[in-house]
């Protein structure tokens, strides 16, 4: 008895394990199916009107529109690698320019400060000994 309880539990965990299988196979097979429709219905096609496999002209337009597409695709790369191109040439020129004009800066820097000390080093002349005493004040003698 005990050997046909255990049979049994034995017979219906296998059925268990076979529907499991069953049902993961029947998901994965529905995915499968349901990502080919999206993919036809994504490409432009009509999973209704799919072309048969054997019409070759039917089969070649969506290729060649796929071509068309790429080649598209190639043009605009090719357009944003010239414009980067341009924009990595003016780059180069404002920094040429930048490095000029600050080169400039400091030159004038220099000279300014130059101009600077020489007038810093030019004696004052004394206004009290130039023009003598002002008037309305006394002079003092000694």
């Amino acid at each position: 008895m005990a050997d046909e309880a255990l049979s049994l539990q034995g017979r219906q965990q296998a059925a268990q394990a076979m529907r499991r299988r069953l049902a993961i196979t029947f998901v994965v097979a529905l995915l499968l199916i349901g990502g080919g429709w999206i993919t036809l219905w994504a490409a432009g096609g009509s999973p209704a009107v799919a072309p048969a496999p054997h019409a070759p002209a039917a089969s070649r337009r969506p290729s060649d529109e796929l071509l068309e597409t790429t080649k598209g695709l190639q043009i605009t790369q090719q357009q944003a690698v010239d414009q980067l191109q341009v924009v990595q040439d003016q780059l180069v020129a404002q920094r040429a320019e930048t490095k000029r004009l600050s080169e400039q800066i400091a030159e004038l820097t220099e000279k300014l400060d130059a101009l600077q000390q020489s007038i810093a080093n030019v004696p004052m002349p004394s206004t009290s000994h130039a023009a003598g005493p002002p008037s309305g004040q006394p002079t003092k003698s000694h």
